[in-house]
């Protein structure tokens, strides 16, 4: 018998108007927001309801925690809460009670952690030095990360979370994985700044989240004495004028916050002057000059450095320094001293 085309189309107009009801039942007409996502100890938290249509504000709304109800109200759609110690769990429950849709609950649980990002910065400062190695634009940088973070009571092992990169709001896939809590990079010479963030994930949990803005300190250059006995004075930097109390001196110009790849490799160029005339010595590309007295009388002079990184990708690194000499007993200047 032949088929009727007729009922073979309405069956199939029917069979596709079921099929697109079961999918439309499927949508979910409730979503929430948490912000922060994921928040720290002692840190408020807003948490919001959101449909699909107004049935939310003629809905009978409960928000609960840790079991006892703290808001009820007709559309009480947000709430705000703080949370605990650093992995103490907070249970967060919402119910949701729509004439039109139904009933809702929802359950969140929030157990803050922590990631303390750390830089260091591969530039130069004296032997010994108190102070911290500051990042200048172009120098290499490495930050690592220093999460605390629990599962139920317990806390993880750095080794067993995931950490996903960025550096200046664009994700770095090659240096993100399972255990690599450092990152490291050469910074960008043209940025006086650089953005670093992490997100921290146990598993597929999303568990803290750092970010961290390093500024560009400028290159410095100081004077330091060198005694013939102790060595390089590095305890105290030279002022801006001395009196020179022996018949000669032995300088040291000292970078600071330059890349210490280019100190090492050669790449920093001094450049001496002594009222306003080119000097050099034997070890005056390393930073040493030594200046001595050969006239009798008393005097003053300027010397100058200037030290410039001739490495192309950091070459906006450089730094001056002036110095005032007071010297013997009479008006001589420049003649009376002279580079070894």
């Amino acid at each position: 018998m032949k088929p009727n085309m007729r009922h073979v189309f309405l069956l199939s107009a029917l069979g596709f108007l079921f099929a697109f009801y079961a999918h439309a039942e499927q949508v979910e007409p409730l979503q929430f927001i948490a912000a922060p996502e994921t928040p720290g100890p002692r840190e408020q938290v807003m948490i919001e309801a959101q449909g699909i249509g107004n049935f939310l504000g003629n809905a009978d709304i409960i928000w609960s925690v840790d079991g006892k109800a703290v808001k009820r109200g007709m559309g009480e759609r947000t709430f705000i809460f703080t949370t605990g110690a650093l992995g103490e769990r907070t249970s967060v429950r919402v119910t949701i009670d729509s004439e039109t849709q139904g009933f809702f609950s929802r359950t969140f649980t929030f157990t803050p952690s922590l990631v303390n990002l750390v830089w260091e910065a591969d530039t130069t400062v004296p032997p010994l030095y108190r102070g911290k190695a500051l990042y200048s634009a172009g120098s290499p940088l490495k930050v690592v990360a220093f999460p605390t973070v629990y599962s139920g009571s317990s806390r993880v092992a750095p080794s067993a979370l995931s950490y996903q990169w960025e550096r200046g709001g664009e994700s770095v896939p090659e240096a993100s994985g399972l255990g690599r809590y450092g990152f490291s990079f050469s910074g960008d010479q043209l940025k006086n700044a650089e953005t670093v963030g992490v997100d921290v994930y146990y598993g597929n949990t999303k568990a803290a989240r750092g970010e961290i803005t390093i500024s560009a300190a400028e290159p410095q250059v100081l004077f330091y004495e060198r005694d013939p006995l102790r060595g390089i004075l590095y305890e105290k930097a030279l002022p801006a004028a001395i009196s020179l109390a022996g018949r000669e001196i032995t300088l040291k110009a000292e970078p600071f916050y330059f890349s210490s790849t280019a100190k090492n490799s050669g790449a920093l160029a001094y450049a001496w002057m002594l009222d306003g005339n080119e000097v050099s010595g034997p070890d005056s590309a390393s930073g040493l000059l030594t200046l001595r007295q050969s006239g009798e009388g008393r005097g003053q002079g300027e010397l100058s450095v200037s030290l410039q990184n001739q490495n192309p990708d950091m070459f906006v690194q450089a730094a001056q320094n002036a110095l005032q000499i007071v010297f013997g007993e009479s008006s001589n200047t420049l003649s009376s001293f002279f580079g070894l």
